[in-house]
């Protein structure tokens, strides 16, 4: 098959695009890289336009599997191009923009999953003080965090919304809309599920520094591969497909009643985090599922 791989963006940053690329090289496929950017119109002399993906015509492609950034200054014109790209007939997007979007939006990932009866936590949203000040009523202690957001960003826990004004109103400024759900004490971990496909599940089980709740890599929470109890494994899955999603970062948490899932991020990073025998493991996981729905 001729398989295109949508990059982040240019920057060549993003460690796991290049051995996404070769992996499917060795099993014999062609691959092209490209990003958003390089995604042009040509005009057509009977009306209309075709896509061209940094020179090759689009329709050439017999799917594209995308890590493609959609935030930031330009996100219009990204989410234009990834839906543009999405509707070129026969190609089959990995992931189409409608569900990267959903992805990237807290509010409508929450929507979809508790609609397939997925664990979601209670959720609402808040566009001014007064809408904070129902979640603090509801819920005492709970988390903010910007509606439509894929890095971790601005994630806050706010226990006392009188004392922490400032801050809630910064969030607000710049957000304008955060999605808001009650506190899951966190000091017995979080647990990140990377799925590829419908057999690959890779997962990571965090704990919080010592004093701290934010289960964060990047902010010295320890981590550690651990093998998915079943039930959350199956939910992982049914979440991922629920999502529309071939490859998902399915972050999980623990509690009195069960496994809630909190999100399901649709551009996944570290896949090689515990050695390049995961990362083949995720890479496989990826390319039988595009391979299963395009059977040559």
């Amino acid at each position: 098959m001729k398989i295109g791989i949508l990059t982040w963006d240019k920057t060549g940053l993003d460690p796991d695009e290049p051995a996404l690329a070769e992996f499917g090289r060795g099993r014999r496929h062609e691959i092209s890289m490209f990003a958003l950017e390089d995604v042009t119109y040509v005009a057509r002399a009977s009306g209309g336009f075709d896509l061209s993906l940094a020179g090759e015509p689009a329709r050439s492609f017999d799917a594209i599997i995308s890590r493609a950034k959609l935030y930031g200054d330009d996100w219009q014109d990204r989410v234009e191009r990834l839906t543009l790209l999405s509707n070129v007939p026969g190609v089959r997007l990995h992931a189409p923009a409608d569900a990267w979007v959903r992805g990237y939006s807290k509010l409508q990932c929450t929507q979809r999953l508790a609609a397939g009866g997925i664990p979601v936590p209670p959720t609402r949203s808040a566009t001014c003080m007064a809408e904070l000040e129902l979640a603090q009523r509801e819920w005492g202690t709970f988390i903010v965090k910007p509606s439509f957001e894929t890095t971790g960003k601005d994630v806050e826990r706010i226990t006392d919304l009188a004392a922490q004004a400032d801050l809630a109103g910064d969030l607000l400024n710049r957000y304008r809309t955060l999605a808001c759900m009650p506190y899951f004490p966190t000091e017995y971990g979080e647990y990140r599920l990377t799925v590829g496909g419908d057999t690959s599940c890779v997962t990571m089980f965090k704990l919080p520094p010592v004093g701290m709740w934010r289960c964060n890599t990047h902010a010295g929470a320890t981590f550690e591969r651990v093998d998915a109890p079943a039930e959350l494994e199956d939910l992982a899955f049914r979440a991922v497909r629920l999502m529309d999603l071939t490859l998902a970062g399915v972050d999980a948490i623990p509690t009195g009643d069960g496994y809630v899932i909190l999100e399901v991020n649709p551009v996944p990073g570290g896949l090689g985090a515990f050695g390049e025998q995961a990362r083949q493991e995720t890479l496989a996981g990826i390319y039988d599922w595009v391979e299963k729905l395009h059977p040559c």
